[in-house]
């Protein structure tokens, strides 16, 4: 049991290291023309037709419950990165960062009633928004109208999160993350083709990266994570996505190594240790 848990915190590291770096390869790509549907759409149906490949001998299409319920969670997941990125290009970049990871915090709230978070892991949480602060507000946080847009896509992250939890029942993980890919992808291309956007004709290598492997192989981790990590704490490992973007920054980009991101991986990093050792170092206060 133990190991299991141990495997599913490494796998939600890894698949929050993963989209990370996709921060830098959606953003290459919308440099050749890519908008965010016909994006969607095509990294959807490079997950889903990667995975199917594996995915196919457990004939998950007669299970009419997985069918359905993975389909709402790629539907929601759809939702959620829309958001995130007309959110985005209606605010900074910045806001976008800080924001959306505020799933963290909505995680919890939406679970109050049927599970507490315990001291130590509000601690950690705090200590993950304030680190996922020092590394994406440069210049503060001013509020504008796409960051109302942006709250909205951290509400559909932090739903995604807590349904993949349910899903985990079905114990196919490749299968859910077959149907959510290719639900994702058509909504994305459903909206691309009333929008009149085409496929460009460059930034192919970018989008293999957020298809196969920020889409395809994050998806397939992260199902896998939270079978065996709950949802709060799954939130919480997964915001190390702003670090490793900003570290995928500095060593992809040549983007400078500052103050706020040295604290602000520190911050976080210490979040991680909290919700671990947590329980030992707060041993008197009720619930760890």
């Amino acid at each position: 049991m133990k190991n299991q848990e141990l495997y599913g915190k490494m796998a939600l590291f890894m698949a929050a290291f993963l989209w990370g770096v996709s921060f830098i390869a959606v953003e290459k790509a919308m440099d050749f023309g890519w908008t965010p549907f016909n994006l969607l759409g095509v990294r959807g149906l490079l997950a889903g037709s990667a995975l199917m490949i594996f995915a196919y001998r457990r004939k998950f299409w007669f299970n009419g419950k997985l069918l359905f319920e993975s389909a709402l969670a790629g539907f929601i997941m759809f939702l959620g990165m829309a958001l995130q990125t007309y959110g985005q290009a209606m605010s900074t970049v910045s806001n976008s960062s800080f924001i959306t990871v505020l799933y963290v915090v909505f995680i919890p709230i939406m679970l109050w009633k049927v599970q507490k978070p315990s001291f130590s892991v509000l601690l950690a949480i705090f200590f993950g928004v304030l680190g996922t602060g020092f590394l994406t507000l440069q210049e503060g946080l001013s509020l504008r109208l796409g960051d109302i847009l942006l709250v909205g896509s951290a509400w559909m992250f932090a739903l995604h999160i807590i349904f993949l939890g349910r899903l985990a029942r079905f114990n196919d993980a490749m299968s859910v993350s077959v149907v959510q890919s290719y639900t994702m992808s058509l909504f994305g291309f459903i909206f691309s083709f009333f929008l009149n956007q085409s496929i460009p004709n460059g930034g192919y290598i970018y989008v293999a990266y957020a298809g196969f492997l920020s889409s395809g192989l994050a998806f397939l981790l992260q199902l896998y994570g939270q079978k065996h990590v709950k949802p709060t704490a799954a939130g919480l490992f997964l915001t190390m996505e702003a670090l490793f973007g900003s570290l995928g920054a500095i060593i992809l980009l040549n983007e400078p190594f500052t103050i706020n991101i040295f604290i602000g991986g520190s911050l976080m990093v210490l979040a991680v240790v909290t919700i671990e050792l947590g329980p030992k170092l707060f041993p008197r206060i009720k619930g760890g």
